[in-house]
């Protein structure tokens, strides 16, 4: 019996099945590799956000008034002046990263939105100088903290009224601000995820000095 080959048409019907399956196979794997990169940018972005939330909640817990005087020392000046977009505060925990570094534990912190001159994005920025001077609001360095932030508000928590403050000024007059701390701090961080979508971040922390402190 003759042995009977593949024709023609057999030939071409083969092979267009099989480049029609080469071809799934490769969107296949494309779209995998696709949601695979959406998924780690996503997640990637999720770790910083909530890095640099962590981070703002352990420094604002650590924020206090000193009630020290001493005129025989250079004047320096503690505060906290909290907005609804912005905080500017002072508090413990500094770390020196010199050896030998002649800096104190204390430390001016400011938190607010500005653009990021790198990827000119509205970012969130830190703002640290170690050692007090005579104007907590102002001096040290500034650095991105969180890049691509459309909305950062603080609240603030008057245990007299029972009630949460858009601004507290421990340097005012309000006799349920002044020279005292509000006992927790609300903040709210909306951020770019990887995805392109925005993701809000809400949580409190607790302020463990409200009250000045002698050193």
């Amino acid at each position: 019996m003759k042995a009977r080959g593949f024709s023609l048409i057999e030939i071409l019907v083969a092979a267009s099945l099989l480049a029609i399956i080469g071809g799934m196979l490769v969107q296949s794997l494309s779209s995998s590799i696709d949601a695979k990169e959406a998924v780690e940018g996503t997640s990637n972005r999720y770790h910083l956000v909530r890095s640099a939330v962590s981070r703002m909640v352990d420094e604002i817990s650590q924020a206090y008034l000193s009630a020290h005087v001493a005129s025989m020392e250079a004047r320096s000046e503690t505060g906290f002046l909290g907005e609804r977009e912005k905080l500017t505060f002072t508090a413990f925990g500094y770390v020196p990263r010199v050896a030998d570094e002649k800096k104190g534990d204390s430390r001016q912190l400011a938190y607010y939105l500005d653009t990021d001159p790198k990827t000119q994005t509205q970012s969130l920025l830190r703002r640290e100088q170690a050692n007090l001077d005579d104007n907590f609001e102002e001096g040290g360095r500034a650095l991105v903290l969180l890049s691509d932030v459309r909305e950062l508000s603080f609240e603030y928590w008057d245990a007299t009224k029972e009630e949460w403050l858009d601004k507290w000024d421990a340097q005012g007059s309000d006799p349920n601000q002044a020279a005292k701390l509000p006992t927790r701090v609300r903040l709210k961080v909306t951020a770019v995820m990887g995805d392109g979508e925005t993701q809000t971040f809400t949580t409190q922390t607790k302020i463990w000095l409200p009250a000045p402190i002698k050193l």
